[in-house]
């Protein structure tokens, strides 16, 4: 009977000691594949490096002032006063013109007259057309007329007739040469207050 309980004390003992020595450590590494999830992600090719790009040429662009095919015609100046003078560039106001008056109920512009200078460089006549514009963009004059060329340059003169007005303020001239609109250029128009005595 002690000889069995040796025994088996023996092997209790091997199997607890057995137990408690702990695992040795494998050389090397073990992978463990965790399962691919789907995010939703989508899949983008490589990044240019920019060998393969190719730079962009860049285009000229030819400045026009009428359209293309149409002699090419250019706005120099457009001026303002009651009375001009001739000089060796064209046309200048005989006094300084800052703006127009209006006065009256309803409000009637002054006389004054405008002269454009245009450039043509093909010395071809054309038609020209000047429209004066409210603040509200509403044509309230308006004129028409031909541009002769003697030299490269030529002066168109308009003389306004008193206009009715809505309002003051300030208004564009557009300036159309062969039916092309070539721009607007400032004019101001002031009320002009009856002084009382």
């Amino acid at each position: 009977m002690s000889r069995t309980l040796l025994v088996g004390g023996v092997l209790l003992s091997v199997v607890v000691s057995a137990q408690a020595k702990p695992e040795p450590k494998l050389k090397g590494s073990m992978k463990q594949s965790a399962p691919k999830l789907d995010l939703g992600i989508p899949k983008f090719d490589a990044i240019p490096k920019g060998d393969e790009l190719k730079k962009v040429e860049e285009k000229k662009v030819e400045e026009r002032t009428t359209a293309p095919g149409v002699a090419p015609y250019t706005i120099v100046s457009v001026q303002h006063g009651k009375g001009f003078v001739r000089t060796p560039t064209g046309s200048k106001p005989s006094a300084p013109f800052p703006a127009a008056t209006a006065s009256g109920a309803p409000l009637m512009t002054e006389k004054f007259s405008t002269v454009v200078r245009v450039k043509a460089p093909e010395k071809k006549n054309t038609s020209i057309e000047v429209a004066v514009l409210d603040p509200r963009g509403d044509t309230v004059m308006d004129a028409q007329g031909q541009l002769t060329f003697k030299s490269d340059e030529a002066d168109w003169t308009v003389d306004w007739d008193p206009t009715g007005i809505r309002t003051a303020g300030d208004f564009q001239v557009l300036v159309r040469i062969g039916g092309n609109p070539l721009g607007t250029f400032p004019l101001k128009i002031e009320a002009k207050t009856d002084a009382k005595p």
